[in-house]
């Protein structure tokens, strides 16, 4: 009876000293101060007079020191174990608990454990969904034997902390690759008269979490929309590190204005200097200036979807390029792609298409069908929402997936723009017009309402705001014969003696009339031009 209760009691005690343990592994600590809490508990419900935590370096195949409590050289020093070596990497190998009764230099590895006079160690793995995620072991400066029960708390002890760190670890990786991949992905789609444009990035609902799919918009300085869409191999912090280097990359060689495929070879050459070893396939081309064509460049990527009049169809792409990072050079080809008005052009990545129980073919026949029903969505954001409806419906898809959508517009029949009262916005001015004015059947009279109109709106610019800026406001018609273009502002007239009467001067030689109208409310100003029969 009497044993009976010892007995009782040692299962209380024990119980009582695991619960100490996930009491720490339940709290809101970060990595860091999750270890120091738990070592400072194992050491005390074991008795022991060191503690460490070495956790697993994927990258290396090596145990590194993270925490150690009594033995604080091995984290100071940054001590690292391979895999398979000495006493850590024997029970991170094995995946088994291990007991060293007399520690020597057959038996451990760690030379700060036999210099600080550790005699006698217990150690077990720390595994998470069969995963090893590092080792925890404890020792004593006395010659000890470590019981059954010693191990088994210590295995409950592994059990919680590694579960805890695990989800603590994932969450600031997930935050990490969260914050990084919103730094690279476009704050805002460009303003393009005559386009518009949607995205959307949706990440894998797997524990792997955020990967290396990203896409990019922007206009270059000839003018030209270029587009983006890419998808590095694997996940996490070091794939969206990898997009981002290649994302830049492009970036700085899409503005020296190479073409396409000359972009892509460069980028090819890039990926042993950056020390980038993964696949990447990407897909990078240009929309021209008058929204006529799309030309592109593919490493390994998928193909576009053309869309117009409700038919879909991929674009053509005679020979299949590779991915980069292939390992040797390559000369990449370009493909055009030819655009009418209303006509729409979809870039993915390869999560919105593959499941495991059918193949690349069904896929891309489920895609192309999806698209074609959203042809008649009112704006891209639609046509998009209704694509991912008809590919993915709900659920969070197994694998990231990002896509580009762009519509071109009908034929304009008139010009309605709204610009921020900046410089940089006059190229928008200039493109409207130009396209406009080639529906509108008014090539002779172009030039000289471009540029009247482009005056016009620099004067708005530079004369009706502070420092806290505003809008300026174009509408354009063609009504009888006329040309009548309107800009507004709603700024109150500043004199800058530097371009006194230049401006209204160039109008007037441009335009066969113009009338401005200032009040308090801002000025307008209306300028007719005869388009000749």
């Amino acid at each position: 009876m009497q044993s009976s209760n010892v007995t009782d009691q040692e299962a209380a005690e024990r119980l009582r000293r695991v619960l100490r343990v996930t009491d720490v592994a339940l709290a809101h600590l970060s990595p860091e101060a999750l270890l120091d809490e738990l070592l400072i508990r194992v050491r005390e419900i074991l008795d022991a007079d060191t503690a460490a935590v070495l956790l697993l370096d994927e990258a290396t195949d090596e145990l590194v020191a993270r925490a150690a409590k009594g033995l604080e050289e091995e984290v100071e020093q940054g001590v690292r174990i391979p895999v398979g070596k000495g006493f850590a990497g024997r029970i991170a190998a094995d995946r088994t608990p291990v007991i060293i009764r007399r520690v020597d230099h057959r038996n451990v590895l760690n030379p700060i454990l036999r210099e600080k006079g550790v005699r006698s160690l217990l150690g077990v793995p720390l595994l998470v969904h069969g995963r090893v995620l590092g080792v925890i072991h404890v020792g004593t400066l006395t010659e000890r034997v470590f019981t059954e029960n010693d191990v088994e708390l210590l295995q409950l002890v592994a059990e919680r902390a590694a579960l805890a760190l695990h989800v603590r670890m994932y969450e600031r990786e997930r935050m990490m690759t969260e914050t990084l991949q919103s730094v690279f992905l476009p704050e805002a789609l460009p303003n393009v008269p005559g386009l518009r444009l949607a995205s959307r990035y949706l990440p894998a609902s797997t524990s792997a979490g955020i990967g290396g799919d990203w896409y990019d918009v922007f206009v270059v300085p000839s003018g030209e929309v270029a587009l983006v869409i890419g998808d590095v191999a694997g996940h996490g912090l070091h794939a969206a590190s990898v997009m981002g280097k290649i994302r830049n990359a492009l970036r700085a060689y899409a503005v020296e204005a190479a073409a396409p495929s000359e972009v892509m070879t460069r980028l090819d050459r890039l990926m042993k200097p950056l020390g980038i070893e993964e696949l990447v396939t990407l897909l990078y081309g240009v929309v021209d200036v008058g929204l006529s064509s799309f030309r592109f460049a593919s490493a390994g990527h998928l193909p576009p979807v053309v869309v117009t009049r409700d038919r879909a169809r991929f674009a053509e792409v005679e020979d299949v390029d590779p991915p980069l990072g292939i390992g040797r050079s390559h000369a990449f080809t370009e493909h055009v792609v030819p655009l009418e008005p209303g006509s729409s052009l979809l870039l993915y990545t390869d999560g919105l298409i593959e499941r495991r129980e059918e193949s690349l073919t069904d896929g891309l026949d489920r895609l192309r069908k999806a698209v074609a029903s959203a042809w008649h969505a009112p704006d891209p954001e639609a046509a998009i929402a209704t694509v991912l409806s008809a590919l993915v419906g709900d659920e969070r898809p197994s694998d990231d997936i990002a896509l580009v959508l762009l519509q071109l517009e009908q034929e304009p029949t008139s010009v309605d723009l709204r610009i921020r009262a900046v410089p940089g916005e006059l190229v928008t001015v200039r493109r409207a017009l130009r396209r406009w004015l080639a529906f509108a059947g008014t090539s002779p009279i172009r030039d000289d309402v471009i540029t009247a109109a482009g005056e016009a709106c620099a004067n708005a610019i530079e004369h009706a705001y502070g420092p806290d800026g505003g809008w300026v406001h174009l509408t354009g018609i063609r009504d009888d014969g006329t040309v009548e273009l309107t800009v507004r502002d709603a700024g109150r007239w500043r004199e800058r003696v530097t371009r006194r009467g230049f401006g209204l001067s160039l109008m007037q030689a441009m335009m066969d009339s113009v009338e401005i109208d200032r009040s308090s409310a801002g000025t307008s100003v209306v300028m007719r031009k005869a388009v000749a029969s």
